[in-house]
């Protein structure tokens, strides 16, 4: 695989939002963080956009100033780590071992390109997540990226050690007042070593080769087949009912989701958006709800949240809402279904 300098690399809108949310969660202002990208909320959602790579450096440096912190990018790349259907690569965490974890995170990772920009490499001695960058402009967002693998990592190596032995980077090593963005302060400690021939994580081969407690085959396979997420082909057309489904999974238990905030992101009237969702057989709502309906059984399948959990994650301000909807679509109450569930994943 040749190297592929990440300055020419475009991100995805999923996952500057993701940057973006992972930042305001932290405590930086939502319009301090809108003005660093120079950029409305709609068109932060909009699944047709794309960024560069310098966004996401802006969206980090924004939160960082703000918060009066330097190095700031391990709390962003924990913030980032997989917890829901709507994440990127959260079927990721259900491998049959810490490599296969570690293997379908990073690929997982591509910023919405459809392009692996991670491989796993495996020796007799040695494991390595390598990095096909040689971008120094680059270097935040490859700190992002293995401040997350390093976290997803000590989450699934059973005790809750980091598998990443050390990080090596091809840049060097920031100054002090530069805002170093490396994860040697992350809490489980990872050393990071810079000025190197390539960018890449070293990880234990003996943690590799752990079991991964939170196994789960019926979860992996279900979560498989669900959306990723706002990937669109330049040159595809996508029926606006696909699109909306995507749009709606992903920011499902997002604040603001209503038929004029997504014809605001697609970029026409609400009535347009409406009447051309008739054409093609769908209402907005509809879509709503079996958005709410397939995740709602991602949700059963996991087994490790709550009734009250599930319904916020599934956007319902109220667990009764959520019982009296469910209900309507299976005939039966939401309890019962998940207690067996629960019981199944045991």
């Amino acid at each position: 695989m040749g190297q592929t300098d990440l300055d020419d690399i475009s991100v995805s809108s999923q996952f500057l939002f993701q940057v973006f949310r992972s930042c305001y969660d932290l405590g930086a202002r939502k319009p301090v963080l809108l003005a660093a990208l120079d950029i409305t909320d709609s068109k932060l959602r909009d699944p047709k956009r794309r960024f560069d790579s310098a966004s996401v450096t802006a969206l980090y440096q924004a939160c960082a100033n703000e918060l009066g912190r330097t190095n700031i990018v391990p709390d962003i790349g924990r913030e980032m780590v997989p917890t829901g259907f709507s994440d990127v690569g959260y079927a990721a965490m259900f491998g049959e071992m810490v490599e296969d974890v570690m293997r379908a995170a990073a690929a997982a990772i591509d910023f919405g390109t459809n392009r692996t920009m991670l491989r796993w490499e495996r020796t007799a001695s040695a494991c390595r997540l390598v990095c096909d960058s040689t971008s120094d402009n680059a270097r935040d967002l490859v700190f992002i990226i293995f401040s997350i693998l390093s976290r997803i990592g000590s989450r699934v190596s059973n005790d809750g050690t980091s598998p990443i032995k050390a990080a090596f980077f091809r840049y060097r090593e920031p100054k002090s007042g530069e805002g170093c963005v490396g994860i040697e302060n992350h809490p489980l400690v990872v050393p990071c070593f810079f000025n190197q021939s390539q960018t890449y994580l070293e990880v234990y081969p003996e943690v590799a080769d752990r079991p991964n407690p939170l196994r789960n085959r019926i979860l992996e396979q279900a979560a498989q087949v669900s959306p990723r997420g706002f990937q669109t082909g330049e040159n595809r057309v996508i029926p606006l009912a696909s699109l909306s489904y995507d749009y709606l999974f992903y920011l499902l238990d997002k604040s603001g989701l209503s038929l004029d905030a997504a014809a605001e992101t697609f970029g026409m009237a609400e009535r347009t958006l409406r009447r051309k969702l008739v054409a093609e057989g769908a209402s907005f709502r509809q879509i709503l709800e079996q958005v709410r309906k397939d995740a709602c059984q991602l949700y059963f399948l996991e087994g490790t949240r709550s009734l009250s959990e599930i319904a916020t994650k599934l956007g319902y301000s109220e667990l009764s809402a959520f019982t009296r909807a469910y209900t309507a679509w299976h005939g039966r109450s939401p309890s019962r279904d998940l207690a067996a569930h629960i019981a199944l994943a045991a």
